[in-house]
């Protein structure tokens, strides 16, 4: 019998990845998704670490 395959749900995907604060893009990116400033997103960033999950929690968005 073969397994089931199992999938994280994307934003299980999302949240486990890190936000690289020294890219344009990418910054831009997470500013649009989580709906923050980059001043929001940065501070966040200092104060939990690049983890979108950590930082989407720190600003009480969900993804």
């Amino acid at each position: 019998m073969s397994q089931p395959s199992v999938t994280a749900p994307a934003s299980q995907l999302l949240a486990s990845q890190p936000i690289n604060i020294n890219e344009e893009s990418s910054v831009n990116y997470w500013v649009n998704t989580l709906h923050c400033s980059e001043l929001e997103l940065r501070v966040a960033v200092a104060e939990v670490g690049p983890m979108v999950g950590d930082v989407g929690d720190r600003l009480g968005r969900v993804l």
